[in-house]
């Protein structure tokens, strides 16, 4: 299969592009998009045969459900049987946005998308090519588009180098914003479970809810293991940090160094790589660091000491570096 790739503005997506690549869909195709936290992988949501594609590209488990995305919240009524007041009121709150609501599910939504349970996933992204797409294709299943277990792409060379050749086409939009996946609330238990921390702080959810809200061990990151090509390091304390470098050199290894402070007076060896790790509270280049330093050959990733109890999506950050 050769894969299309179709620059579109972010802002203002031209309209026969965004129609080209809603016949793809509709067709029953693969069209990876940008959000505004990674890159996902679209197939028609109410298709078994398009959706199982899906899970042949990214060679990812059948069990795993997939997140239903909508462009508006009207698209929800076919996909659930009633939105509870609870999810009612954060769909008006952080819709657009990155957060995920899981609700029981009608009967109709494929079991191939809902991983054979009774409940789907919906979000709304607030990114305008996804919006526009999905305004013209109905709702659309899409998880990261990436193999499965990469880093999430932030580009659309990223969905390049894990899927070219795989799906029909991707809408290059360049860099997403937020950089970690949206964060997932199940409600369709009774309870306010938290099953992955990312894009929208669990503040501002608490802040909303309170303190019914309870994170999973898989909201802690159990889900991260990521599939990379070298061994990463998690330095405790800056003398750590400089005998970890020293043996490493020793050893003849092709190192790189992730840093979260400005300054590199704890880098040993001038021929040693720097990644400077944004720590900010509205993104994360965390997944680029990683691709990047795989495709230089980076053998060892040693992260300087990482700050902790942190707020905002930097906890979500946190969370995944430790499952490294």
């Amino acid at each position: 299969m050769v894969t299309e790739y179709w620059k579109v503005d972010p802002v203002k997506p031209e309209l026969d592009i965004i129609m080209q690549a809603a016949a793809l869909i509709q067709d029953l195709q693969l069209v990876a998009f940008p959000t505004e936290t990674v890159y996902g992988l679209g197939a028609l949501a109410s298709s078994s045969e398009a959706v199982a594609k899906i899970f042949v590209a990214k060679g990812r488990p059948t069990k795993n459900p997939l997140l239903v995305h909508v462009s508006k919240k009207e698209q929800v009524d076919s996909l659930v049987e009633e939105i509870p007041e609870t999810a009612s009121l954060l769909m008006d709150k952080f819709w657009p946005g990155p957060l995920s609501i899981i609700l029981p599910s009608r009967k109709e939504v494929p079991a191939t998308v809902r991983g054979g349970k009774k409940s789907v996933g919906l979000r709304m992204p607030a990114h305008p090519v996804a919006r526009a797409l999905i305004d013209h294709t109905g709702p659309v299943a899409a998880p990261s588009a990436n193999l499965s277990g990469r880093p999430s792409p932030l580009t659309a060379e990223h969905v390049r180098a894990d899927l070219d050749g795989k799906i029909a086409a991707v809408l290059d939009a360049g860099s997403t914003g937020i950089g970690l996946e949206s964060t997932i609330i199940d409600l369709s238990q009774g309870k306010y479970q938290i099953l992955r921390l990312g894009g929208l702080p669990l503040e501002e959810l608490q802040q909303v809810l309170g303190d019914k809200v309870q994170i999973t061990e898989k909201g802690r990151g159990e889900l991260f293991r990521y599939q990379t090509g070298f061994r990463v390091i998690i330095c405790q304390n800056e003398k750590e940090l400089i005998s970890q470098q020293e043996y490493w050199l020793i050893q003849g290894k092709k190192l790189a160094i992730v840093s979260s402070k400005p300054g590199y007076q704890h880098i040993i060896n001038k021929s040693v790589s720097v990644y400077d790790l944004d720590l900010g509270q509205d993104s994360s280049n965390l997944y680029a660091i990683l691709r990047d330093a795989e495709h230089h050959g980076i053998e060892i990733l040693l992260f300087s000491p990482l700050p902790q109890n942190l707020t905002g999506i930097s906890q979500a950050l946190l969370e995944r570096i430790n499952k490294l």
